[in-house]
Parts: C-alpha cells; structure tokens; sequence
C-alpha cells in the first residue's frame, strides 16, 4: 500500500486535525449505518448499486483515516465489507409515468353551407376543445432501477456454480433491503430496527478495535525500544532506538520522524528532523551540526553500557558529513579514543557488570537486523565467558544457538 499511503496520509493528517477528538469514536458506526438510516445521502448519484458502493465505501474510508494514529493507513476489509454492504442494500427504483393532456370538445356550433359541396345543403360544424392535462394517455419517461437482488439474479442464465453464488447475493441483498424497509417503517427501538443497526454496530467496532490495535503496537514498538535502554540514556540513544524498532515493522520515514518529534527527542541528531521541515536538512552545515552536538569529550571521561550503540551512531553522522563533502578528520582522533576507551571499559567489567552489559545489547541490536539477518557474538562458553552463555539462553530462549570453534555464536531471527 506504499503508493495509496502517497493519497491515504494526507487526508489522514487533515481529517485528524479538523474533527474533534470527542466525535471520532463514533464515525466508524455513522459510517456503517448511512446504508440503512440515511436514505437521502445514499440516494445521491442515483441509488445505483455502484454510487451507494462509493458513497457507503468512501464514508467508511474517511471514517477510518480521521482516527488517531491512522497515519494513512486503513483496513482494506473493512472497505470492501462497507462497500458491499452499500451495493447490496440499493433498493431500486420504479419507473417514472407521467399522463400527457387530454383534449375533449368543449362546444359544438352550426357552421354555414359549403359552396361548391354536391349538396348545398350540408353545413359544416365548427368543434372547439378543451385541454384537460394530467388526463392523458400514461407513458413511460424513465424505467427505473432493479433492486441488487433483482439485477444479480437478472445476471443468472446457466444454473452453475456462479449463478448460485449470485442468487446467494440476490438473497443477502434482500434481506438487507428488507432490514433498511423495516427500520424505516418501525424505527429504531422496534425489532426491525434493532435487527438492522446490529449490522453497523458490528462494523463499527470491529472498526474501532482496528484503529485501537494499531495505536497499541505502534506504541508497544516504542516502549519495548525505551525499554531496552538504560537510565538516563540521552535524547539521541532514545530517538535512535525508536527509529531502529519502527523501521524494523516497517514504517515510512515520514512516520519516523514524527514519531520521534511528538515523544519529544525530534533534536536527537540524525533522527532528529530528517526531511520533517528543518531548510538546512541535507547540507553541509546540518550534518556538521549533527556531529558538533556530539559530547566527544564526556563520552572518553564516562564511558557506559550503550557505548557500542553511541559509537554506531557517530559513525553514522560521520558517514553523513563524509557524503556531502564534509572534513571528518577534526572528528576521527576522538572517535576513536571513545571505541579504545570502550574496549577498556568492557575489560575491565566484573562479572556481574559483564552480564549486564551483554543483556543491554541484546536489548538494542536485534532492532538493527531485519527478520532472517542473524545476530552473534563470541566468548561463548569459554572460561571467562560463562556469563555470555547465560545471557543469550536468557535472551533467546528455546532458539536454535549455531556455535563455532572459536566460540562464536550465531542466532538467526525469524
């Protein structure tokens, strides 16, 4: 769906942001009951089945983008089943007559002989007439419509399995013309009513629980990525770690971006703004800034448990400065101060310390491999490597560990 979501997301951000919070929730059951309650707007383009398909189809469609945290993204089902449901419950229409005029003798007077008749005698009569309109003859001026369930059997002529399956929806289309006829007659309180508004309250839960559940994993994505950090992380190890987890399920750029801004660490280095308005986005000057705003000196004089992951992220920004024609080489003497005062630091962990060092970046890099890249290490089983072993089984539990005589060991992610 990446070229609809092109479409799809724009509307999303306007719908989100001109309707109130308050009223959203109850869009998807507005949308679902306009085939059954609001005659009037279905009726536009014709009561056909295609427009009441549109129009019902489009209802559902922007009840779904206006939710929160839609982002451009819909439940195709959900479309295709409103959709259906807006085709299948077209009534019809009958045929428009109209009378055309009457025209009866209003009087009759003598009129005077006619010269040169074989009888002079003969006179004529002179009849005028009245028109009496809306007394005429009745004619045809439009044929109407059939119902869905008249159209889809008027297409059955072979008795095979596809004419059952339209009498199939002949049927459902009736049963849905009648449950609109009966709510319409008796209103909403009576059985009718009631039998025909389970459709919609059907759908517009189902509706809700489908915005609801990705509200939820986008924000479980987020959390389990937080998580995984350590007390006190800065903003760019947080904002890095989000954008790792979301791009692993997937998500575009542009979401990323916001994502990051609206849990407030939008000035997390490279993750920060991207392409999300900053002008100087891509120059020089930005991925300069990118890499002054890096703490070189506090990261030599304190090194921690997330150094492998702050080391991936300066050689990123390096990366980025290198791309653009940017001197890196004021930046490489520190950079890799910081990677020699990290090796030490890991050395000189205790064995306690080292298993909690091992758990952190189990935590973080499978969020750098996609489903089939592998994730590994070393120090698998050896004497001072006890610990490692007993992180990873803790870690991966009942996966397949692959080992190596060098004690290095591989899992694939799945």
């Amino acid at each position: 769906m990446g070229f609809l979501k092109k479409i799809t997301r724009p509307i999303s951000r306007v719908l989100d942001k001109v309707i109130p919070n308050e009223i959203k929730p109850a869009l998807p059951f507005l949308a679902a009951a306009a085939p059954f309650m609001a005659p009037g707007l279905m009726s536009l383009g014709g009561n056909t089945m295609l427009s009441r398909a549109l129009i019902s189809g489009g209802l559902n469609l922007g009840s779904q983008l206006a939710q929160e945290g839609s982002e451009g993204d819909f439940d195709a089902l959900s479309l295709a089943m409103a959709s259906g449901i807006g085709a299948l419950s077209a009534p019809g229409t009958q045929p428009t007559t109209v009378r055309g005029d009457l025209r009866v003798p209003s009087s009759i007077s003598p009129g005077n002989a006619v010269a040169g008749s074989i009888d002079p005698g003969i006179a004529t009569e002179t009849i005028r007439t009245t028109t009496l309109p809306g007394f005429g003859a009745e004619r045809v001026v439009s044929a109407g419509t059939p119902s869905a369930g008249d159209y889809l059997r008027g297409l059955s002529d072979s008795g095979g399995i596809g004419d059952k399956g339209l009498e199939f929806l002949a049927k459902g289309s009736d049963k849905l013309i009648g449950l609109s006829e009966g709510l319409a007659a008796d209103g909403i309180f009576s059985k009718a009513g009631a039998k025909a508004l389970s459709i919609p309250f059907t759908q517009g839960t189902m509706d809700l629980a489908v915005a609801e559940n990705r509200r939820f994993n986008k924000q479980q994505i987020i959390d389990d990525a937080l998580s995984a950090l350590e007390e006190g992380a800065d903003s760019a190890a947080r904002a890095s770690a989000i954008r790792l987890a979301m791009q692993q399920y997937g998500f575009t750029e542009d979401e990323i971006t916001e994502t990051i801004a609206s849990a407030g660490y939008r000035a997390g280095g490279r993750v920060g703004l991207s392409n999300g308005g900053d002008p100087e986005y891509g120059t020089k000057e930005y991925f300069k800034k990118n890499l002054d705003d890096v703490d070189f000196d506090d990261l030599i004089e304190n090194p921690n448990l997330l150094m492998p992951f702050t080391i991936g992220m300066i050689e990123d920004r390096l990366n980025d400065y290198a791309t653009v024609g940017g001197d890196i080489s004021p930046y490489l003497e520190k950079y890799k101060i910081i990677k020699q005062k990290n090796a030490e630091y890991v050395q000189g962990l205790n064995e306690e310390d080292k298993k909690e060092y091992i758990q952190t970046q189990l935590q973080i890099f499978p969020y750098f491999v996609k489903k089939g890249g592998c994730i590994g290490g070393h120090d698998y089983g050896t004497a001072g490597g006890s610990g490692v072993m007993e992180v990873v089984r803790t870690r991966f539990p009942g996966k397949k560990i692959h080992l190596f005589p060098d004690a290095s060991w591989l899992i694939r992610k799945l």
